[in-house]
Parts: structure tokens; sequence; C-alpha cells
């Protein structure tokens, strides 16, 4: 049981990670910086769901990023925003939400031990 809490923490803190890097340069080069990071992302998800057991450790890892780009989308109290309401911004904050809502709907992969 320790090691599963270790596990879903893990994969909390390095949703949150991606999303930060991902959200401080998704407006450069816009069609391409944007496209790997979500790319990174896709390869994140895709990644937790096949090497875990469970989805909860999937779920956790879409919990840290959304939770992380819904905070950093929210204006500051000098006035700035990270994530703005840009044709960027826009396909970030919902690529990165169908990525998590497919990644935590795929069904269950059974691996070479299971069968």
């Amino acid at each position: 049981m320790p090691k599963r809490i270790a596990h879903v923490i893990q994969s909390f803190l390095g949703g949150a990670i991606i999303a930060v890097v991902v959200t401080v340069v998704h407006g450069e080069s816009f069609p391409w910086v944007l496209g790997a990071g979500l790319l990174v992302v896709a390869t994140f998800l895709i990644s937790l769901r096949l090497l875990a057991d469970d989805r909860i450790i999937t779920i956790a890892g879409c919990l840290g990023l959304l939770v992380t780009v819904l905070i950093l989308a929210q204006r500051s109290t000098g006035g700035s925003v990270l994530i703005a309401a840009t044709d960027a911004g826009n396909v970030w904050v919902i690529g990165a939400s169908i990525l998590c809502g497919l990644a935590s709907a795929w069904p269950h992969i059974p691996s070479n031990r299971a069968r």
C-alpha cells in the first residue's frame, strides 16, 4: 500500500511539472512548441496507462496536470496571466483536458504477465 501511495504522489507531481513547463513555453512559436508540449503530455499519460496496473495512477497524473493548468490560468494579484485567451492558450487547455479524458477512459490493456 505505501508503494501505491508513493506512485500516486509521483504521478501527480510528474503531471504538475509537465504542466508548469508546457504552460510557460506554450506561446512560443505557436504551432510547433505547443504541439511538442501536447506530444509530451500524451506520451506521459500513455506511459502511465501502459506501465501501471491501476487506473488511479493515470488519474493522479491527469489531476496533477489539470489542477496545475487551471491554477496557472488564473489572473494573479498583479493582473498577469500565464495562459492568455488566445488560440495557443485555448488549444493548450482544451488539448490537455481531452488527452487526460482519453487516457483516463482508455480500457485496461493486459500485460504479458497476465496472459
